[in-house]
């Protein structure tokens, strides 16, 4: 299913590309009047910074031809969030902040109850928006929603995104097969089976078989999009100067399957476009990315789950104006404790796993290798993949 992470790589790319051609009043005039829009009950907006929404729906309403169907599967109602992001801007500071939600975040969802957060868009925005205020505290002053297509569609727009992949590379369930490793031009097709897997794996030389990549998928997986959405929107920043029909084709995939609120006006695409602007996609400071701090603990009617990892979560969750009240604590549990990548600890109760901000030391800027020494030594990185992002 396609990660929610991976709107807001759309979006930005989008206004980035649209505040470096000159015409850009041309772009946003006759682009955004044929967005679909949709009500949504949003908290009103300050000068100094708001909130917006990203959510990737995995709804495959669209499929209508055999090979779609193979992809992505068929139809069967409803739509739910892998995950979502909420990306907190500041015009006049021109900084950025963008929070990823694990999609197995255990919360109280609103008319629900405790439920898998990603199952909160089933009920629509309202719901995924009361969600985020109850359980966070967070104000929501935007909502933008795309799906499979834009994505797929954006990068066949640029033409390629390189990858590094230290291995060969496989997800049989979406499709990825990357026989030779090293730096990767990615195309549409592949890009979405990259950005949708979950159950990475990685081919050792020296075992001569497949080995599981990641150690908590979900997570693993927000760290290869986060790192991903960089170099799209390098790419697309780099073409955009150069060409500015690319552009204006990138623009076209990504907005003709885009659903924003109908509260976003021309004023709030040039806020976002004036602080795009003068950010360097390949300086990592510059869109700073965070997961909401997580753990690890009791299943819950059967389903292994994450919840916000008291009290790290309030901290970032702040940033983005909430942690005022709400939000659901770890359960008390009793014994190891493993941060991954780091080490392990004793701690009350059952198994806990915790999450860690820490910028990752992989190659690539990626997820931490699971199983390395059964893997050997990665493929040298190369450039493209080089480029400080």
């Amino acid at each position: 299913m396609f990660a929610s992470r991976f709107v807001i790589a759309l979006v930005v790319a989008v206004v980035f590309m649209a505040g470096a051609i000159v015409t850009v009043n041309y772009v946003i005039d006759t682009k955004l009047d044929s967005v679909a829009r949709v009500n949504v009950a949003t908290a009103e907006g300050s000068a100094k910074g708001g909130n917006f929404l990203i959510i990737g729906s995995d709804t495959r309403a669209f499929v209508a031809t055999d090979a779609d169907q193979k992809t992505f599967g068929v139809d069967e109602g409803g739509q739910r969030s892998d995950t979502m992001m909420v990306v907190h801007v500041e015009p006049n500071a021109k900084r950025t902040l963008v929070v990823s939600f694990p999609r197995d975040l255990w919360v109280d969802i609103p008319g629900v109850g405790m439920s898998k957060i990603n199952a909160a868009f089933n009920s629509g925005p309202d719901t995924v928006i009361a969600t985020l205020k109850k359980n966070f505290g967070i104000d929501i002053n935007h909502f933008v929603e795309v799906d499979f297509q834009s994505f797929r569609g954006i990068v066949d727009a640029i033409g390629s995104v390189p990858v590094y992949l230290p291995y060969p590379a496989r997800d049989e369930k979406t499709g990825l097969y990357v026989p030779i490793p090293g730096c990767v031009n990615l195309n549409g097709k592949a890009a979405l089976a990259y950005a949708r897997s979950r159950g990475m794996q990685y081919f050792s030389m020296p075992k001569a078989r497949w080995f599981k990549a990641d150690a908590v998928p979900d997570i693993d997986r927000i760290k290869r999009q986060q790192e991903f959405l960089r170099r799209l929107v390098g790419v697309a920043v780099a073409q955009s100067l150069n060409d500015p029909i690319t552009a204006n084709d990138v623009a076209g995939e990504v907005l003709k399957n885009l659903t924003i609120d109908d509260g976003l006006s021309k004023d709030d695409i040039f806020a976002l476009i004036d602080v795009f602007r003068g950010v360097n996609p390949d300086d990592s400071s510059a869109l700073e990315f965070e997961t909401l701090p997580w753990a690890t603990g009791p299943s819950q009617d059967g389903l292994s789950v994450l919840y916000p990892k008291d009290p790290d979560w309030r901290s970032l969750v702040a940033r983005l104006g909430g942690a005022k009240g709400g939000g659901k604590a770890t359960p008390s549990t009793s014994s190891s404790t493993t941060t991954p990548g780091g080490p392990t600890t004793t701690t009350a109760g059952g198994p806990t796993t915790t999450s860690t901000t820490r910028p990752s030391t992989a190659p690539g800027g990626g997820p931490e290798i699971s199983n390395q020494s059964q893997l050997g030594e990665p493929v040298p990185l190369e450039p493209p993949c080089t480029a400080s992002t």
